[in-house]
């Protein structure tokens, strides 16, 4: 019955235009997104800065750690080179806890389509093989983390550190 609400949820945002191609919203569960926090926002294509390429094995980010400066806009592009989901989620260490709850809530529906859409806009998912994008504006100064937080991954050591400068 939990999976029919959730999908049902889905199927209402859908029909309100709050979950779609490059928009996030409300979506099963509560996994809900916020545009944007106090250490940034998704940035825009026009304004990237650089690019970083991070690559997502099994069970480890490559790098582990990285620095930017306040305001700058980045690109990650996030190749995964495993043979499992993965995902990448910025935050500080309370928005990387908040997620890990949802994903082991999310964790037994079932994705095909829209798999991105249900991502808050802080995270890029990527299947094995592929890659994804994730443009981010660092708003503030302080240490960040990005993490893999389908169930397990980060306790395998699937995460890294950001220090905005």
């Amino acid at each position: 019955m939990k999976t029919c609400s959730g999908i049902g949820l889905v199927i209402i945002a859908l029909a309100l235009g709050t979950v779609g191609a490059g928009a996030h919203g409300a979506v099963p569960d509560g996994h809900a997104s916020d545009a944007s926090s106090s250490f940034g926002h998704p940035g825009k294509a026009k304004d990237v800065n650089r690019t970083v390429k991070i690559e997502a094995s099994d069970f480890e980010f490559s790098p582990t750690e990285l620095a930017f400066a306040r305001g700058e806009t980045i690109k990650f592009v996030v190749v995964n080179t495993s043979t499992h989901m993965h995902e990448m989620t910025i935050g500080d260490a309370a928005t990387q806890e908040r997620h890990r709850r949802e994903m082991v809530k999310m964790s037994d529906m079932k994705h095909d389509k829209g798999e991105q859409d249900m991502m808050p806009s802080n995270s890029v998912h990527v299947k094995p093989g592929e890659s994804g994008e994730l443009i981010w504006t660092f708003a503030q100064s302080g240490k960040l983390e990005f993490a893999c937080n389908y169930p397990g991954h980060a306790d395998l050591g699937m995460e890294g550190k950001i220090t905005v400068q």
